[in-house]
């Protein structure tokens, strides 16, 4: 399969899943507690059940993964979303919001690891790894439409979330129409591990673990911490998370920055990055430049070391890419879930500027881990 044409209807899917269906919450949440009144700590239990449903999503999807084709992965997670995003749209109660994220964060567990076998099945050993990061990348575009609608629908979140319904709809349907048909589920050999395996992912675990927990308080209070600033100009605010996406397109080139300068390069850079984005909001968040520049860094590296850690986790778990995906990524929600839990509590106790600072300080901490592959 013509790995553009791949990317094509597969950034748009994690667009939908990730951007639109999960991330989207952080960004919708000063507009919901309009409506719907929330402490911060109801507020990071809230976040928390998209990280745990996309743990309980992508187990599954590992599992399963040499049993169901990834076609049927993508249909259900599409119907997640659709249900999920729908749910949202109507709620009038935290109970009714947490199913509604919960089933929208179902999705985007089962979307990942199909792609990752659809790519490793169907596009040439040396593009799979710029495809893998290309269609990563989704996420930033789906984090700038969902500023970008939220910007044009000003306070009306549920209809923006009615609108994400029906894009998530179009997307579903393309999806089906143009992925490969009669792939088989079916994998021969071993599904990949094997003791050597596990010993060399023990890094890539604990890594993706602590930068989840680190940069779940950007995802759930960032924008509304800057939105309380009134040295910061609203108009930054409301553009908060279109400048995340918009950023996040620099982390679709993780693919080709590994293959030029290796993984423990790209790995580095990324952590630094990501890190840095929340000392800044955390000790000088209040002006124009560095207003700016902190979800610059955040959108750009937050796609960049998830791509990392696709190549990671698929150079480790060589004999099943869906595996390889799935492991990093199901411990990085891990990670995001408690932190999210963490963060809601911290900034009740002690304010965003130690709740960002703490979150810094766990993502420097990751930069002792050295990837490792067989």
């Amino acid at each position: 399969m013509n790995p553009k044409k791949l990317i094509a209807v597969g950034l748009p899917m994690i667009a939908v899943t990730y951007g639109l269906s999960r991330f989207s919450y952080g960004l919708m949440l000063p507009y919901i507690n309009e409506t719907i009144n929330m402490d911060q700590s109801t507020s990071g239990v809230i976040s928390s059940l998209s990280y745990i449903a996309y743990c309980i999503a992508i187990l599954f999807a590992m599992v399963f993964s040499n049993k169901i084709t990834p076609k049927s992965f993508l249909v259900v997670a599409g119907l997640s979303s659709i249900v999920g995003l729908g749910i949202i749209s109507i709620s009038f109660h935290p109970v009714v919001l947490g199913l509604g994220i919960f089933l929208a964060g179902l999705s985007t567990g089962i979307s990942s690891p199909p792609y990752a076998n659809i790519v490793s099945t169907n596009v040439e050993t040396r593009f799979q790894n710029q495809t893998n990061s290309w269609i990563n990348s989704g996420t930033s575009i789906g984090t700038a439409s969902t500023g970008a609608i939220a910007i044009l629908m000003t306070n009306s979140w549920r209809e923006t979330y009615l609108i994400f319904m029906i894009i998530a709809i179009f997307v579903l349907i393309v999806n089906y129409k143009v992925l490969p048909k009669h792939q088989s589920s079916e994998r021969k050999g071993t599904v990949g591990y094997s003791k050597k395996e596990w010993r060399h992912s023990f890094q890539l675990i604990i890594a993706s673990f602590f930068i989840g927990i680190s940069c779940s308080a950007y995802w759930t209070f960032s924008r509304d911490f800057i939105l309380n600033l009134d040295s910061v100009p609203t108009y930054l605010g409301e553009w908060f998370w279109v400048i995340i996406g918009v950023a996040g397109l620099l982390g679709g080139t993780a693919g080709a920055f590994i293959q030029e300068f290796g993984l423990v390069s790209a790995y580095r850079l990324s952590v630094l990055t990501i890190s840095t984005s929340s000392l800044i909001l955390g000790i000088h968040p209040g002006n124009n430049i560095t207003g700016f520049l902190s979800p610059v860094l955040f959108g750009s590296s937050y796609i960049f070391i998830t791509g990392v850690f696709i190549v990671w986790g698929i150079s480790v778990f060589k004999t099943n890419p869906a595996f390889g995906l799935g492991i990093p990524f199901l411990i990085l929600a891990l990670g995001q879930a408690i932190g999210s839990i963490i963060s809601g509590v911290v900034a009740d106790i002690s304010g965003y500027y130690i709740l960002f600072i703490g979150a810094s300080i766990i993502g420097y901490v990751t930069l002792v881990f050295k990837p490792k592959v067989n």
